[in-house]
């Protein structure tokens, strides 16, 4: 038997509403890990029962940290202090040679 819980945003008061199994929801109300007790909700489904933050609000207090694309290493470069001694690679100065 499924039911309908309806949350209330304790920032902006906005209504959601989320239907889960009567069974699932007391199984996590006993104790069992809301991703176990709730598979078929999206993360951001569990995230409103736990706390009743909605995304909205959430996205709000923690934005989306921007895809910071990885500086690529020179091999060129690398290349160049290698010849003059310096290791990129162990990060310090090859003085056998």
């Amino acid at each position: 038997m499924n039911f309908t819980i309806a949350t209330v945003c304790p920032f902006c008061s906005h209504v959601n509403y989320i239907t889960v199994n009567e069974q699932d929801y007391y199984r996590w109300e006993d104790g069992e890990l809301i991703q176990n007790a709730f598979p078929y909700l999206s993360a951001e489904e569990r995230e409103l029962l736990k706390t009743g933050i909605c995304p909205s609000c959430w996205d709000k207090m923690f934005p989306p940290e921007e895809d910071e694309e990885p500086e690529e290493f020179d091999y060129d470069f690398a290349d160049t202090y290698c010849e003059i001694g310096f290791n990129p690679y162990m990060g310090c100065y090859d003085w056998d040679e």
